[in-house]
């Protein structure tokens, strides 16, 4: 079976952390993060990182939530989707939607790491909060 066929599932968010240059270590989604992502044989993923215990909006509207409701909501969160392939010793995430506006119509690889259980991304350095970091987001395979 190849590295596609065996990536192929669901994944449960065991924990996102960011590694600057001078040692710090930022979990942004918190010590328990909650998440999901799905890889299909057709291609396609999704994915959806955030916080496990954030707030409600307060009128139980989801569309009344004031602006810094909707701020500490989308600070708390992350979800794309798009297509996938493994390209050598990549997987390229070709995506078409994300609360992210600068990643929507990018194309995102990542080095990663696969076996059995267990899925981590390893995305690249980029800038967060002031500083280049380097990321580290584990996933365990749920199975039925």
């Amino acid at each position: 079976m190849d590295i596609a066929q065996r990536l192929v599932g669901t994944y449960r968010l065991i924990s996102f952390e960011n590694f600057a240059d001078d040692g710090e270590v930022q979990t942004p989604f918190g010590e328990h993060p909650r998440g999901f992502a799905i890889y299909t044989a057709e291609g396609y993923m999704s994915a959806i990182l955030m916080v496990s215990d954030r707030d409600n909006f307060p009128e139980g509207d989801i569309l009344a939530a004031n602006a810094e409701q909707r701020a500490a909501a989308f600070a708390t969160s992350s979800a794309y989707a798009g297509r996938w392939e493994i390209v050598g010793d990549q997987i390229i995430h070709h995506l078409e939607a994300t609360t992210y506006p600068n990643w929507t119509d990018t194309d995102q690889p990542r080095n990663y790491d696969l076996t059995d259980t267990h899925f981590t991304l390893y995305p690249p350095r980029m800038l967060m909060q002031g500083k280049i970091r380097r990321g580290k987001v584990h996933f365990e395979r749920i199975t039925a």
